[in-house]
């Protein structure tokens, strides 16, 4: 597939780890010019120089928070500073901070699971479109998560979080299509990196640090729950978790110039779970 993505710009916020580092290298194996807009400086470094590697035409950390909406205006000024412009922006960011039952929550919880998976989302897209429409091209490419398809016990903010992101994809489709923008997201299962050591930033939930993965099992254990009872994963597809890299092939796909009569989707890369939910 000629994806015409050689020398486009692209956004990939949280792209220094996991879900956001596969989708870089994705981008740069196609010759684009990859934004990595993260926090951690020495994993999104090590992003910039393996996404040089692997064929991206330019490659620049910007340190940003994305919680933070100056540093959002920050991060759209020196990108199109640097290139003109933004044609792709990936809002890969996202996740939880708890894992327990909803009347357990905190409000405090629930604003800031909602302010990472969904704010985010929302305040980056607000700040790409006007050179987008101006330009009269663009994609926005979200990352939902079957979460939001399906919900995940005992992490019903989160889940909640992801549907909106589903939802605002498809509104945001019918809103900005006659600008000759394409709004699609795709929806992850379960996402492992296959070498934590290189592919993990210091924030990462996945951290054994954190304790969220684990705590999340245990919890679902309590609860007579089990990953393994709801999905055919395993029996299908011999192995039980999605990999960074497969989701970068897919968001590669969106941005491709030949989906550009994809719009207002949500790809789901969930190996057959919900086939049986």
């Amino acid at each position: 597939m000629e994806t015409q993505l050689a020398g486009k710009t692209v956004i990939v916020t949280g792209g220094n780890a996991n879900i956001g580092r596969g989708i870089v290298l994705a981008f740069a194996a196609e010759g684009s010019n990859v934004v990595i807009a993260a926090r951690d400086e020495k994993a999104g470094r090590s992003v910039e120089t393996a996404a040089l590697a692997a064929g991206a035409q330019s490659a620049l950390w910007v340190q940003t928070d994305v919680l933070d909406r100056d540093q959002i205006d920050r991060l759209i000024a020196r990108t199109t500073e640097e290139f003109g412009g933004v044609d792709v922006l990936v809002n890969n960011v996202g996740g939880h901070v708890d894992v327990k039952p909803f009347w357990d929550t905190t409000p405090e919880q629930v604003d800031r699971e909602l302010d990472l998976t969904l704010r985010t989302t929302l305040d980056c897209t607000r700040a790409v479109l006007p050179g987008m429409i101006e330009r009269r091209s663009g994609r926005v490419i979200n990352i939902g998560s079957t979460s939001g398809i399906v919900g995940d016990p005992f992490m019903t903010p989160y889940s909640a979080a992801k549907g909106a992101v589903h939802t605002f994809t498809k509104v945001l489709a019918k809103e900005v299509g006659r600008h000759g923008i394409t709004v699609n997201a795709v929806a992850p299962f379960a996402t492992r990196p296959e070498d934590p050591s290189e592919e993990l930033s210091d924030g990462s939930r996945w951290q054994a640090s954190t304790g969220l993965d684990d705590k999340r099992i245990a919890v679902w254990a309590e609860a007579g729950l089990s990953t393994r009872d709801k999905t055919v994963v395993g029996e299908h597809l011999g192995r039980w978790f999605l990999r960074p890299a497969e989701v970068g092939a897919a968001t590669v796909f969106l941005a491709a110039e030949s989906s550009r009569f994809i719009t207002g989707q949500i790809l789901v890369l969930d190996g057959g779970m919900t086939l049986v939910t």
